[in-house]
């Protein structure tokens, strides 16, 4: 066992939990005589379950079979809690498909095996990822995790309201055919694009930050760390993060807090027609490219311009059979384009793992280009490999997913940040935007506060760090 006895125990104090992860291994599907049985839990249900699953039957059916390897393949809720949990009672599985979030976390109080020589053994380096992503498995220069399927945020918007509003637009020097290009233009847009009822409600925003998923990455587009990557101290107070947290009060300060309360009141679920975008009631969001399938799914007209969906692929150009567009969100700072920020979901090898080298072999077939591109068109989301086939970027189902492609690869990419205590900053800073957003808060003294309170959580995994390190647990 790698974790230091207080982790263990406060893991342990969780009976019925270990209880419910003791007993998913009971009533198991058989794997054929003579194979090794892998033991793969994931989060993922519905749609997303069944891509990976065609990825796994592909797998039994090929490389397993030759290496006589079976994966069993099963959903788990909670992956995260109860993963952890059996690692702490000695029994996990062999594979854990988790968060980005959770990869430094688990590398630091050794829930994970490093991945460093299997990676290197099966071809897998540096130079086969892009950067952003390489960088966001790893911790303290060793390899905890390879992607399953990553995903990169981006400007979406809708190009109907952009040209109804074109008069306006044109009129503040701000062009209807293009995204803005600065963050400024990109305010401007918004406020042209808001619209009030005659009793002075909002129906429909240019934008609204709490809206989006990723108001704790804002930092990025500022200019911030968010995270120092040498680290992972918290870096929440920076002047660049209080930049940011300004502009989010902005918004509100300009919509009004009570009208802007009312009106996120008011909108529909996000896997709904009634997603505010859809609905006309809110025109640029940032999202990722699996963004398509929710149109696809709640509002396919919005894809269907000039033919059915299904004819899309008549067209020489897709995006002109699309109401929705996409660009690189703007940056805040002078020359810094195409900022990004990309997430994805890792696989890792839990510490205690019965069949870590058959494990890594799916982990592997996962990540051949082949497959990571046939995974990542069934989940609509870009690939994480530095090198992508035309036929992937021209049969995705996303038109726009070269965008997505390309501003991973940039300069001003970044990933999670690669701190321990991610998750609860991550949960800080959501409960700092809503402060500085609904009450009358100065966002510096609200930044320092929130500084304050993971500096020090940070400081007590640090300890825990330390004394794994004094005791010569790897």
């Amino acid at each position: 066992m790698r974790i230091i006895k207080p982790v263990v125990y406060a893991l342990l104090g969780l009976t019925a939990g270990i209880f419910l992860v003791l007993g998913s291994r009971q009533n198991k599907s058989d794997a054929p005589a003579g194979f090794t049985m892998v033991e793969y839990w994931e989060k993922w249900n519905g749609p997303e379950f069944l891509g990976m699953k065609a990825i796994v039957d592909d797998f039994n059916n090929t490389v397993g079979r030759e290496k006589k390897i079976f994966v069993r393949y099963m959903s788990m809720s909670e992956i995260d809690r109860k993963t952890l949990m059996s690692v702490a009672a000695g029994v996990p599985p062999d594979i854990a498909g988790i968060w980005d979030q959770q990869v430094a976390q688990y590398a630091a109080i050794g829930a994970a095996e490093p991945l460093d020589d299997l990676a290197k053994a099966h071809g897998i380096t540096k130079d086969y990822y892009l950067p952003v992503f390489w960088d966001g498995c790893s911790y303290h220069g060793h390899l905890y995790a390879l992607v399953s399927t990553p995903g990169t945020v981006a400007l979406i918007y809708n190009k109907q309201i952009y040209e109804e509003c074109s008069g306006a637009l044109r009129a503040a020097g701000l062009d209807p055919d293009r995204t803005p290009r600065t963050l400024e233009e990109f305010d401007r847009y918004s406020e042209i694009l808001d619209k009030r009822g005659a009793d002075g409600n909002i129906e429909r925003a240019g934008y609204i930050p709490l809206q989006s998923w990723y108001v704790p990455q804002l930092g990025y587009w500022f200019g911030a760390e968010i995270a120092d990557q040498a680290t992972g101290r918290p870096e929440l107070d920076s002047p660049e993060m209080v930049r940011a947290f300004t502009w989010v009060q902005g918004y509100a300060k300009r919509l009004g807090e009570r009208s802007l309360n009312d009106f996120k009141n008011s909108l529909g679920n996000f896997d709904s027609p009634q997603n505010p975008f859809l609905e006309g009631k809110e025109v640029m969001d940032q999202q990722g490219p699996w963004m398509a399938n929710y149109i696809r799914n709640n509002k396919p007209e919005f894809s269907e311009v000039l033919v059915p969906l299904d004819r899309q692929w008549e067209l020489k150009d897709r995006r002109a059979n699309c109401v929705w567009g996409v660009g690189p969100f703007p940056s805040a700072v002078a020359g810094k384009e195409m900022v990004s920020y990309n997430s994805f979901d890792g696989l890792i090898i839990p510490t205690g793992a019965r069949h870590p080298k058959e494990a890594f072999e799916f982990i592997a077939y996962v990540n051949r280009q082949d497959v990571s591109e046939k995974l990542n068109i069934l989940h609509c989301k870009n690939c994480q490999l530095r090198h992508v086939s035309a036929d992937f970027l021209a049969h995705h189902p996303n038109p726009y997913i070269a965008i997505f492609q390309e501003l991973a690869a940039g300069p001003n990419a970044h990933c999670v940040p690669v701190s321990p205590i991610w998750a609860e900053m991550y949960q800080e800073m959501i409960d700092t935007s809503q402060a500085v957003s609904l009450e009358p808060v100065d966002p510096a003294e609200a930044m320092h506060k929130a500084q304050a309170r993971m500096m020090e959580r940070y400081e007590r995994v640090n300890r825990i760090e330390q004394e794994r390190e004094r005791l010569g647990i790897n």
